[in-house]
């Protein structure tokens, strides 16, 4: 198994999205992980729920994500716009983020559940 499909696997991917790389870098303590959708993938529009749209254009975004083991996590993803005959262009729904947040769901379910024992300052560091 190659570690693409591993990581796919672990953060539970399905189409159109996949894992397109996984860079470890030993010294820095950092796992990236780079997810894109499928050529010709369609979507449902965030706005108005009507399946079929096609990618418009396209942004990279980056979420911090659970570390792996001691190792601080990144997902890098390339977002597309679907375009929608009724409502225009939207930014689409990915999996495991929040549109607008800098963090996976988990890691922001991992904060919540520190918040609740420790100090904002003490999480932040």
């Amino acid at each position: 198994m190659r570690e693409t499909d591993l990581i796919q696997r672990a953060l539970g991917l399905t189409a159109p999205w996949k894992v397109v790389a996984v860079t470890f870098d030993y010294e820095k303590r950092r796992l990236d992980i780079e997810i894109d959708f499928e050529r010709g993938a369609t979507f449902d529009c965030p706005a108005c729920g009507v399946a079929g749209c096609t990618a418009h254009d396209s942004e990279i975004k980056q979420w911090r994500h659970l570390n792996f083991f001691q190792h601080e996590t990144y997902i890098r993803a390339r977002v597309p716009r679907a375009g929608c005959s009724d409502c225009g262009p939207r930014v689409v729904d990915v999996p495991r983020a929040r549109l607008g947040s800098g963090f996976t769901l988990l890691f922001e379910a991992f904060i919540m559940t520190l918040a609740k024992e420790m100090p904002v300052n003490a999480i932040a560091r």
